[in-house]
């Protein structure tokens, strides 16, 4: 296509007076091949799992996790409320699980994305669906992915606090200070962290000529470690060239008024909507097409406190063991799925080429636990990816179902032919169009 004089490229800067402003999706940019809309993918996490009244009881829509029906015409609990704007662009699903996946109890959070049969041994986790199609789709922009989560860090293996494995089935530490996040990715990068990237890449270079020096002296078993060692630290050399590469390239300009970046997890609701909205400003600014986000994690005494935010005094690991009454629990599920919906309509209200945000991000959000401690029937929420060939609007079910065959199918539709993925055996077609 011949280039016209009124198309812009995505990448067009605004600069002037020492400001340098990225631009918004624009319909000038339309005939830019790189600027078509562009394929993302988001996935969400929250503890402990959902109360499950039987199908008989009068608590089944006030106070109950799955719709009541499937198909088009599904009722939907009370705890789901505020998904309406956008529940024509979300499905509900059931049934699915991961078949050998972590054991119950609060372990199975390790596997919810790896789909790795870690059931007897830790050794054999396997990458995440975000990292595995970063690899493939996460060169264009600044970061590969992003990997969040309201405690940080990674804990220890099975209750680990991240959702993000490497090739190698190494947890990606998360990050959880809005302050810090929102630097990275819209702060000014320092004459000292030019310096250190320097630094950082003359010292792998002198590893690696170290420890090819070393290698030739090792035996089988040990050649093999350090081949897998040799393996992370040129990942390190890649992501060191990487933010080399991106030095120099300005990063977008946002208005933060609504934002408190000091904002902390003692104040819950706050905290959720800021971590929520800098989620959806890396997207709307493709600073990255891959963001994970781990909003409660399992046995975490630094969300725990979380269900003060609607002035309920009990812990979420209590409320979780709940057997009859369970008012208290789904009003806290509740006040969880408004903050993720909140975000949902956050992307759908940003207009992007033919569509919306959300019609270009696939969003996964749910729990690895039906009743607590039981570690099948996921509760789980797809929602966007209009423009990917998902149709949404209602509730599936799929007895036993196995969940790695929903990342086969995101995976393919997204452009990484796949025909496997972890223990997957085939793809839901029927969440397409």
């Amino acid at each position: 296509m011949k280039h016209k004089p009124w198309h812009l490229n995505r990448r067009t800067f605004l600069r002037g007076t020492g400001v340098c402003m990225a631009l918004p999706w624009l319909e000038a940019m339309s005939a830019d091949k790189q600027s078509q809309p562009i394929q993302r993918f988001f996935a969400g996490y929250f503890a402990y799992g959902v109360p499950m009244p039987s199908d008989d009881s009068d608590q089944r829509l006030t106070n109950g996790w799955f719709p009541v029906g499937t198909g088009k015409d599904y009722k939907l609990p009370d705890m789901h409320k505020t998904i309406m704007p956008v529940k024509s662009k979300s499905t509900f699903l059931s049934g699915l699980y991961h078949p050998n996946g972590a054991s119950p109890s609060h372990k199975a959070c390790d596997s919810y994305l790896t789909g790795a049969n870690i059931r007897q041994s830790y050794e054999k986790q396997s990458i995440s669906i975000d990292q595995y199609l970063a690899s493939k789709l996460g060169s264009a922009t600044r970061y590969k992915s992003l990997v969040y989560s309201t405690t940080g860090g990674v804990n220890r293996p099975y209750r680990t606090t991240t959702l993000s494995f490497n090739r190698n089935g190494r947890p990606i530490p998360a990050l959880n200070k809005p302050r810090e996040i929102f630097r990275r990715l819209f702060g000014t990068v320092s004459p000292a962290e030019q310096n250190a990237l320097a630094s950082r890449g003359s010292i792998i270079d002198t590893v690696i000529a170290e420890a090819k020096g070393l290698e030739r002296r090792l035996g089988k078993s040990d050649k093999a470690k350090m081949d897998e060692y040799l393996h992370s630290v040129r990942e390190v050399e890649l992501m060191t060239e990487r933010e080399v590469s991106w030095l120099n390239k300005p990063k977008p300009k946002v208005n933060t008024e609504e934002m408190d970046l000091d904002i902390a997890p003692s104040e819950p609701r706050d905290y959720l909507t800021t971590m929520y909205s800098l989620i959806a400003l890396a997207l709307q600014t493709d600073s990255s097409r891959f963001v994970t986000y781990q909003g409660t994690p399992e046995e975490s005494a630094f969300t725990d406190s979380f269900p003060k935010a609607i002035d309920i005094s009990d812990s979420a690991h209590k409320l979780s063991h709940e057997k009859k009454d369970y008012t208290k629990v789904a009003k806290y599920i509740g006040f969880q799925n408004e903050m993720y919906y909140n975000f949902l309509k956050k992307l759908d209200s940003i207009q992007e080429g033919n569509g919306t945000l959300l019609d270009n991000t696939v969003c996964l959000y749910g729990c690895t636990t039906s009743k607590t401690h039981q570690a099948i029937n996921f509760p789980m929420v797809l929602s966007g990816g209009k423009n990917m060939g998902f149709a949404h609007g209602q509730h599936q079910n799929f007895p036993k179902g196995n969940f790695s065959n929903l990342f086969v199918t995101i995976a393919n539709q997204m452009g990484v032919e796949t025909k496997h993925f972890a223990e997957s055996d085939g793809e839901l077609s029927s969440l397409l169009a």
